[in-house]
């Protein structure tokens, strides 16, 4: 088989589940893994309660949590990749921005790609922690290559 697996996180159980599947994938196709961070658009979109009525303080938590979300992605990347290369398995990372199925298209097209390999969007963990949302089925519609899904 040509090409890589294209491996979305965002750092959420299911991910993680998923993340190791695609690790015994790559080691048993021999293909390198390409790990992708996404952080959903929408966050930018937070509307503030009365006591982010201010602009400096809606500026200030924006960059909190921007601040955050950046440091939790590098730690995310930085495990994974730890992770692949104690397997001796080729990992290299992204991190992108945006609407996550559009990200997800891109990806499997920029690269030839063997398989994709997705947090389960259906995780039954707390909400705050069942990660990426996306729609599989149009999704599978759009993307050429065969899709794992993670457990959890």
């Amino acid at each position: 088989m040509k090409g890589q697996i294209v491996f979305i996180t965002d750092g959420s159980p299911s991910a993680e589940a998923a993340g190791e599947k695609a690790i015994a994938l790559a080691l048993a196709m021999k293909l390198p893994i390409k790990a992708v961070f996404i952080l959903e658009e929408s966050w930018r979109n937070l509307l503030g309660d009365e006591w982010m009525s201010a602009a400096s303080t809606r500026s200030t938590f924006f960059h909190w949590l921007e601040d955050g979300l950046r440091n939790h992605r590098q730690v995310v990347l930085s495990e994974y990749t730890r992770l692949g290369q104690s397997y001796n398995v080729e990992v290299s990372t992204d991190t992108r921005i945006g609407k996550t199925e559009q990200i997800i298209i891109e990806l499997t097209e920029e690269t030839a790609t063997a398989l994709l390999v997705l947090p389960n969007p259906h995780a039954t963990a707390p909400a705050a922690a069942a990660g990426l949302r996306f729609n599989l089925n149009r999704l599978a519609k759009k993307v050429k290559c065969p899709i794992l899904l993670g457990s959890s």
